[in-house]
């Protein structure tokens, strides 16, 4: 072999070990790198907690006034289809007939008109799901905001125009998977909804549906653009309407993921009130991470927004206080699931569907008050002592002395009953005080 042919082996050699060195040490610091930017995540994700208010000492008063929210007034008739097609799709096969007795009823939400709104005193949003659409994953696909009407509380149908649901099931190419067991169908849930300013603000939760999909069905906004950057398990959404019959399109207000939410937390039935100066929503917000308070197998949490829109990050939220929790006296692993939060002359008011959070279900239903929507205190009776999910009660009418209520209640069977109470302002404020 020739000198020069030598050089040339062992300066390619050379060059050959090199590289691999090169090579080596670059993958090391991509390692590195990884650990690192993991370890960041991981300590953010840690250091992520909702401000901790403090606690309202009890002055162990109960509210002495009658007792008069227990009492079914009828069972609710609803005049509507659950359709579980696709966008573009009209499989019958997809399509059920949730007309009594195939009651098929979930998350009621209710705005009262006593002098009536386009023609209706009560207008109500709701999902089918339970009853004869049933609770498993297929059902998923009937969960669709469906909005109804009625003059007598009792009888529903749907408004004139558009015809029910709001929005369809996402498809399967607008769906991501949560694990490896379930299917990937992405689904809406959790309605709910404001009358502020001539307007319905209406609220839902989408979940395993892409940021893409989102996109698409959406408006062209900034907004979405900025807040649909990436995939998240969970949505909030929302749509608003003059009319209560057509919407515009849907707007992201804030996902699960951060700064909105520890990573992945399911944001259970995130419910918002208008104060007349702002926009205070709740949500529950389940206890599976080392960012909440204690050991309570979920809490509540609270956030503002000036325009109902772009609401506080976890970190600004605030954790809910319950004065008193009845429902641990029931069952010590019961705890807030589903909730809907009303606002009516400076009180808020919380119908607070509790259970086995760990098993996802509730069983009871409680009532809660506040004056300054941080520190609750809960009427010690229940609504509903069994087979209850989220209901709703809202304000029909006022004056110095009480407010008077409707409500709807919601059972686990797919059916929906009708209720109305009174409340006397002053013995709640004597529950309330110092």
């Amino acid at each position: 072999m020739k000198l020069r042919e030598v050089d040339k082996n062992i300066t390619k050699n050379k060059m050959t070990n090199t590289l691999r060195m090169f090579r080596h040490i670059n993958k090391s610091k991509f390692l590195l790198l990884l650990i690192v930017f993991t370890f960041s995540c991981s300590q953010q994700e840690e250091s992520l907690f909702a401000e901790n208010v403090p606690v309202t000492p009890d002055n162990n008063k109960q509210y002495d006034g009658v007792i008069d929210y227990l009492t079914d007034l009828g069972t609710l008739n609803i005049n509507a289809f659950a359709n579980g097609n696709y966008p573009g799709k009209s499989d019958p096969s997809f399509i059920k007939d949730i007309n009594s007795p195939s009651f098929a009823y979930c998350h009621p939400d209710v705005q009262y008109f006593p002098n009536g709104f386009n023609g209706y005193k009560y207008w109500m949003v709701f999902t089918p799901y339970f009853g004869a659409v049933g609770n498993d994953q297929n059902s998923k696909r009937y969960e669709n905001p469906t909005i109804v009407v009625s003059n007598d509380g009792i009888n529903w149908n749907g408004p004139n125009g558009p015809a029910n649901p709001l929005q369809r099931a996402p498809s399967v190419n607008e769906s991501f998977s949560e694990n490896k067991q379930d299917p990937r169908q992405g689904f809406w849930s959790d309605v709910d909804w404001t009358f502020e300013n001539g307007k319905f603000s209406l609220y839902y939760r989408g979940s395993l549906i892409k940021a893409s999909a989102l996109r698409a069905r959406g408006a062209k906004s900034q907004n979405n653009l900025r807040k649909l950057l990436k995939n998240s398990q969970r949505t909030i959404v929302r749509q608003t309407s003059t009319d209560g019959i057509y919407w515009t399109p849907l707007e992201a207000v804030y996902t699960s993921n951060t700064p909105y939410a520890p990573k992945n937390n399911h944001i259970i039935s995130p419910s918002i009130v208008y104060n007349g100066k702002g926009y205070v929503s709740y949500e529950v917000e389940n206890n599976i991470s080392p960012n909440f308070p204690g050991n309570d197998p979920s809490y509540i949490i609270t956030r503002t927004s000036n325009n109902g829109l772009d609401f506080s990050t976890f970190k600004q939220s605030k954790v809910v206080n319950f004065i008193n929790k009845p429902w641990t006296q029931v069952n010590s692993e019961y705890a807030p699931w589903h909730i809907q939060a009303t606002y009516v002359d400076g009180y808020y008011f919380l119908c607070i569907a509790a259970g086995e959070v760990k098993k996802y279900t509730a069983e009871s239903l409680y009532l809660a008050f506040s004056k300054d929507g941080l520190n609750f205190k809960v009427l010690p009776k229940p609504l509903v002592e069994h087979n209850t999910y989220r209901s709703s009660i809202f304000p029909m009418n006022t004056n110095n002395e009480t407010i008077d209520f409707g409500a709807v209640i919601a059972y686990k069977t797919g059916i929906f009953k009708y209720r109305e109470f009174k409340l006397n302002k002053e013995k709640l404020d004597a529950c309330l005080s110092k």
